[in-house]
């Protein structure tokens, strides 16, 4: 008797970025200040996510960089 492969299901293969603040996805609002979440930023230091809207932008070295609350290290964009 042959065995069926399984095929994975199509939420079983996407697994999206969230802000471990907030707990809210690109596209969705942030509970804290009600705002849409545009990105979700990784802090290296912290091994956190941070949405848009729980992180802080500031500028650094002539263009925009954002940073994190905790431990105040640049971020990085998660793809």
């Amino acid at each position: 008797m042959k065995k069926k492969k399984r095929e994975a299901s199509s939420h079983e293969n996407q697994v999206q970025a969230y802000c471990h603040f907030c707990g809210a996805t690109i596209g969705q609002v942030s509970e804290p200040n009600e705002k849409l979440v545009n990105a979700i930023f990784y802090c290296e230091k912290c091994r956190l996510n941070y949405c848009d809207q729980c992180s802080y932008e500031k500028e650094t070295d002539g263009h925009l960089a954002q940073f994190c609350l905790r431990c105040d290290n640049q971020i990085e964009k998660v793809k």
